[in-house]
């Protein structure tokens, strides 16, 4: 008898150890709103719609204990339109999927589906303000993770008295053809690089994306949510007209917190190369954010947008001014109110204020005027898990 208690007691000690050294957290967020569009496609619109301030999502996020300061962790991260239940892209974990093993002392080594070192450096500078939730025309610089890169390998750095870097590398999976030709091992790839420092109130990032013929392959670092501005162009018919063979981006940004309000600048740069043209945008970000009360906060941002297409020499321009109210019920659910407006100059033929969903094959569908003028109005609930 006594035998029987201590194993079963012994049974239930090992358990609970094996537990307290591994766990699951699910998590998650859910943004649901009424928006207000004063020109969709030629018409004013009022729309239910999800995810417009933040993406909705669940995932889970795990780690083990390997001993010796290393943990296996791992992410599967999904995506969702809280409006209508719609898988993200029709894919069962559309923003994240990776495994990988964790040093506390020497960093982090995931591979699987990720963000890009932009996203993971840059981003961060302006997050909280109102930057996140209407991003720069189309997404040009990707600062609100319009793609993500398939068949990656990355590394994320350990806090190294403030500072971080790492880098991303996303496979083609694909080999030459048995004559030997075609691009093979570099066609649909990706790489990036980046690196962040914060001490105090002081926050800085800045980051390099670099994606090599992503419409070559249907396998390789991107598929199916790729920003492909031979299609999608700011100039409409008259932007690039043939698929593009190389994008590279590069951003940088700094910002400073001074009690209860956050300034911050971030400037990116994107190039979009194709067979016979380029086109290419400059953004200019400047953000301020204020916490009236704890629970109150305030944002406002001004962005200008300036691009140029080679071949004909037109020059697209947009000035985009952003404001946004929070009331926070707790630190988890939060109600706002968000105002967008956008002037389209120069060449660019209409304004198109950052997407809200995706089309056919997970292409890209901004939600375009048809003037150089757009508003969006939205109020909306967030909640996070």
């Amino acid at each position: 008898m006594d035998k029987r208690i201590f194993g079963v007691s012994a049974i239930a000690l090992f358990a609970g150890t094996a537990h307290a050294q591994s766990s699951v957290t699910l998590y998650g967020l859910v943004d649901e709103g009424i928006s207000y569009i004063s020109n969709d496609h030629g018409h004013a619109n009022w729309t239910n719609t999800s995810g417009v301030l933040q993406g909705s999502r669940w995932g889970l996020r795990g780690a083990e204990d390997l001993g010796s300061g290393l943990k296996a962790v791992f992410v599967l991260e999904n995506g969702f339109s809280a409006a209508n239940g719609s898988l993200a892209l029709n894919r069962m974990f559309a923003r994240q999927s990776y495994v990988g093993i964790s040093s506390d002392k020497y960093g982090t080594v995931t591979l699987g589906r990720q963000y890009e070192s932009i996203v993971d450096y840059v981003q961060p500078v302006n997050s909280g303000n109102v930057y996140i939730g209407v991003g720069h025309p189309f997404d040009n610089d990707d600062l609100i993770n319009s793609f993500h890169i398939n068949n990656s390998v990355k590394y994320a750095s350990p806090n190294i008295r403030g500072f971080t870097f790492g880098g991303l590398y996303g496979f083609s999976n694909a080999a030459s053809n048995a004559d030997g030709t075609g691009s093979g091992f570099a066609s649909n790839r990706a790489w990036s690089l980046g690196a962040a420092y914060q001490g105090g109130g002081f926050q800085f990032g800045a980051g390099y994306f670099r994606l090599s013929t992503p419409n070559e392959t249907t396998v390789g670092a991107i598929q199916g949510d790729y920003l492909n501005l031979s299609t999608t162009s700011a100039l409409g018919p008259l932007g690039l007209t043939t698929p593009v063979k190389r994008q590279e981006n590069i951003g940088a940004g700094a910002s400073y917190t001074i009690s209860s309000v956050k300034v911050s600048f971030v400037y990116t740069h994107s190039k979009f190369d194709t067979s016979n043209d380029s086109l290419t945008f400059s953004n200019y970000d400047v953000n301020v954010g204020y916490y009236f009360r704890p629970n109150i906060f305030f944002g406002g941002s001004y962005v200008f947008t300036d691009g140029h297409l080679k071949a004909s020499g037109a020059e697209p321009k947009y000035h985009q001014i952003g404001l946004i109210a929070n009331y926070f019920l707790t630190k988890r659910t939060d109600l706002y109110l968000l105002g967008v407006y956008q002037r389209a100059a120069g060449d660019a033929p209409f304004a198109s204020i950052a997407p809200d969903s995706y089309g056919a094959g997970g292409s890209f569908a901004p939600d375009a005027s048809t003037s150089k003028n757009q508003t969006l109005i939205r109020i909306g609930m967030r909640h996070k898990f």
